[in-house]
C-alpha cells in the first residue's frame, strides 16, 4: 500500500512542475528572463595580486639562486685548477702546468661572464643550469680531492723510499760492526806464542788516539762555556779571574782571557794522567808489576765497556767504583769552596752531588770526566803508554811540539843581526801527548 502512494505521489510531482515550466516559459521576455526570476551572472575570479608578486618574487630569488651557484661552482673550479697547477710545478712538469693554467684561465673568463649577465641581463634561473653549476662544483671538488691525494701519494712514496734507504745502511752498519767485533775479538783472544801483542798493537794507532782526544776536548770546551756563563750571572769578571789564574799575561783581544779558563779545566781534568791509578785509590794494581800483555787488554776492554756505558747511569748505581772516586776527586780539585759557595751557595766542598742543583752543568761534568777517563783507559792499552806533557811560561814556541789557540804574529826582528824573536809561551791550554815517536802537539797561548 505505501508503495503505490508513493508511486502515485511521484507522478502528480513530475507533472506539476512540467505545467509550471510551461507557464514560466510563456510569460518569458524578448530577454529570455523569466518573470519573478533570479539572475546569477557568474565571473571569473580575479588574481590575487599578493599572489602575483610572490611568483615574481619566486622567480627573482631562483635567478639570484642560480647565479650564486654558477659563481661558487666556478670558483670550486677554479681553485681546482690552481691545486693543479701548483702540483704540476712539484716536481715541474711542463704539459700539466699548462693544461692547468689553460683551466683556470677559462673559469676566470667564466667569472667574468657571470658578473656581466648579473649586472646587465636577467640571469638564466632554470633548473638545467642550476644543475648543471652543481655538476660542475662536484667535478672541481673531485678534482681538488684527486690532486690531493696525487701529493700525498707521492709524500707517501718518498717516504717509503727514504726508509728503505735507511734499512740499507743500517744493514751495511751493522755488518761492518760484526766484522770489526770479529776483528775485536780476534785481537783480544790469546794466540799462541807472542802473536797476540802484535795483533793488538796493529790494531791501535795514534789515529784512534787523536780521534777520541778530539771528542773529549769538544766536551771540555761546551764544559767551560756553560762554567764562564754561571761566573758571569754570579757577577765574577772572567778578566780578573784571569789574572789571577795567570797573572801578567797580556791579552791580544779582550775575549781571550776565556782561555785561561779552559787552562784551568783541562790541566785539572788531566793532572795524574801518566799514573795508572788516575785518580784511583791506593790499592789499585801497580803496572809495574802486572804482566804487559794483561795490562793492554785489560785497558782496552776497560775502555771498550766504559764507552758502551751511560755515565749518569753508572754514577748513581756505582757510586763507590773507581769512576765515581776519579769524578770526585776531579771535582774537588776543579771547583774549590770558594767558587762552590759562589755558584751554588754551599760553602762545604767535597760532596759532588751538589752540582746537581745546577742542572745540565752536573751533567756536562760528568760526560767530560767520563770522556777524560775513557781516554787514559785507551792510553794505557798502547805499548809503550802514551807519555803526556806541558810546556812552562816563557818557553820559545815550537810548531814541532806546539800549537797556538790563535794565529802568532810575525817572528820580530832581535837585535841580533839575522836573528828573530821566537813569541813565548803564556801558558799551556791542552796538555800535548807522546805516542812512541808520534807527538800530539800541545795548545799553547803565546805572549803577545
Amino acid at each position: 500500500m505505501l508503495q503505490k502512494f508513493a508511486l502515485a505521489f511521484k507522478t502528480k510531482t513530475i507533472e506539476f512542475f512540467a505545467e509550471e515550466e510551461e507557464d514560466e516559459y510563456a510569460a518569458a521576455g524578448e530577454g529570455g528572463v523569466l518573470a519573478g526570476q533570479r539572475v546569477v551572472v557568474l565571473k571569473p575570479d580575479p588574481q590575487n595580486p599578493s599572489l602575483v608578486g610572490w611568483e615574481g618574487e619566486n622567480g627573482s630569488a631562483s635567478a639570484e639562486e642560480a647565479a650564486v651557484a654558477a659563481a661558487l661552482a666556478t670558483v670550486s673550479s677554479f681553485q681546482a685548477a690552481y691545486l693543479h697547477l701548483q702540483a704540476a710545478h712539484s716536481p715541474f712538469l711542463p704539459e700539466a702546468a699548462a693544461a692547468a693554467d689553460a683551466l683556470a684561465v677559462s673559469h676566470l673568463r667564466r667569472l667574468s661572464e657571470l658578473k656581466r649577465l648579473a649586472s646587465g641581463a636577467a640571469v638564466d634561473g632554470s633548473l638545467t643550469a642550476h644543475l648543471e653549476d652543481q655538476v660542475r662544483e662536484n667535478q672541481a671538488l673531485l678534482r681538488s680531492f684527486d690532486a690531493v691525494v696525487n701529493r700525498l701519494q707521492a709524500a707517501l712514496d718518498a717516504k717509503d723510499a727514504a726508509a728503505a734507504s735507511l734499512r740499507w745502511e743500517h744493514a751495511a752498519l751493522a755488518d761492518g760492526n760484526a766484522r770489526l767485533a770479529g776483528r775485536l775479538d780476534r785481537a783480544l783472544a790469546p794466540q799462541p806464542g807472542a802473536g797476540g801483542s802484535d795483533a793488538l798493537g796493529a790494531m791501535l794507532s795514534a789515529s784512534v788516539f787523536d780521534s777520541v782526544l778530539r771528542d773529549a776536548l769538544r766536551v771540555a770546551h761546551r764544559f767551560t762555556r756553560a762554567l764562564a756563563e754561571l761566573l758571569r750571572c754570579a757577577g765574577w769578571d772572567l778578566a780578573d779571574a784571569a789574572a789571577a789564574a795567570y797573572p801578567g799575561i797580556a791579552y791580544s783581544k779582550q775575549g781571550h782571557c776565556r782561555y785561561a779558563l779552559l787552562s784551568r779545566v783541562c790541566l785539572s781534568m788531566f793532572d795524574g794522567f801518566d799514573s795508572y791509578q788516575f785518580g784511583g785509590t791506593s790499592d789499585a794494581a801497580d803496572p809495574e808489576g802486572v804482566e804487559l800483555a794483561i795490562r793492554r787488554n785489560e785497558s782496552l776492554q776497560q775502555f771498550i765497556e766504559h764507552s758502551d756505558a751511560d755515565p749518569m747511569e753508572l754514577m748513581s748505581s756505582s757510586p763507590d767504583c773507581q769512576f765515581a772516586q776519579f769524578c770526585d776527586q776531579k771535582y774537588k780539585q776543579l771547583i774549590h769552596p770558594g767558587l762552590e759557595s759562589s755558584l751554588f751557595g754551599n760553602s762545604g766542598c767535597g760532596a759532588l752531588p751538589v752540582m746537581a742543583t745546577v742542572g745540565p752543568l752536573y751533567e756536562m761534568f760528568i760526560t767530560m770526566a767520563s770522556s777524560i777517563w775513557t781516554l787514559h783507559r785507551l792510553a794505557w792499552a798502547y805499548d809503550p803508554a802514551v807519555g803526556i806533557f806541558q810546556v812552562s811560561r816563557g818557553t820559545e814556541y815550537s810548531s814541532v811540539y806546539m800549537e797556538s789557540m790563535v794565529r802568532p804574529k810575525a817572528f820580530s826582528a832581535s837585535k841580533e843581526v839575522g836573528k828573530t824573536a821566537r813569541p813565548k809561551v803564556g801558558f799551556t791550554v791542552v796538555p800535548g801527548f807522546r805516542l812512541g815517536g808520534t807527538v800530539i802537539q800541545c795548545r799553547v797561548y803565546l805572549e803577545s
